[in-house]
């Protein structure tokens, strides 16, 4: 369990808020493991997690997209993370590069419960709302089938033909799947 940080919004279940002491303690214990990160390259070291916590304290002080940390509403027990990024890798399409996209991460104990799909609807709605994005897109690999069906479950589509290479992550998860949201398709 967590104390509550600068709480973003709420969902029916969720508080989507900012950091606290003892986050990253909790963090590197339940979500930097193989099992969390398998799709994602694997577990990192405490001094990146660390800078990525503070890049997402600066993003939120800046008004920028950013990701923050998901927990129950009742007990404030921290089960992931969701929000917003640019896309960025040199190796993206050009299409892709700056634009925002949506991700999430949950503790394995919490998984298939509904959380990812019903904390990334916030992220979407500030894209669209908050951002002003024409387009939301997500990326994941071709064996992170949870990943995809959120992705259904939010409304994105596949979008085949921008996908590519990223370095970042092993040859089994490559090439990075793209999946997308119009402001249009959200609206409907």
């Amino acid at each position: 369990m967590t104390g509550a940080g600068s709480v973003v919004a709420t969902t029916e279940r969720l508080v989507l808020r900012t950091e606290v002491p003892g986050d990253l303690e909790l963090w590197l214990e339940c979500m930097n493991t193989p099992e969390v990160l398998r799709f994602l390259g694997g577990p990192q070291g405490a001094d990146k997690v660390a800078e990525s916590f503070i890049r997402m304290r600066e993003a939120h002080g800046e008004g920028r997209p950013c990701f923050y940390l998901l927990a129950l509403r009742e007990g404030g027990t921290l089960v992931g993370r969701c929000g917003l990024s640019t896309i960025d890798p040199p190796e993206a399409p050009e299409a892709l590069q700056g634009q925002l996209q949506v991700g999430w991460g949950i503790r394995p104990e919490f998984w298939g419960r509904g959380y990812a799909p019903e904390a990334a609807r916030v992220a979407l709605a500030a894209a669209f709302e908050r951002f002003a994005a024409p387009v939301v897109y997500g990326q994941t690999s071709e064996r992170n089938i949870p990943s995809w069906r959120v992705m259904e479950k939010l409304g994105m589509r596949r979008l085949a033909e921008l996908d590519y290479p990223d370095p970042d992550y092993p040859p089994d998860d490559n090439p990075t799947m793209v999946w997308g949201i119009t402001r249009e398709e959200w609206c409907a």
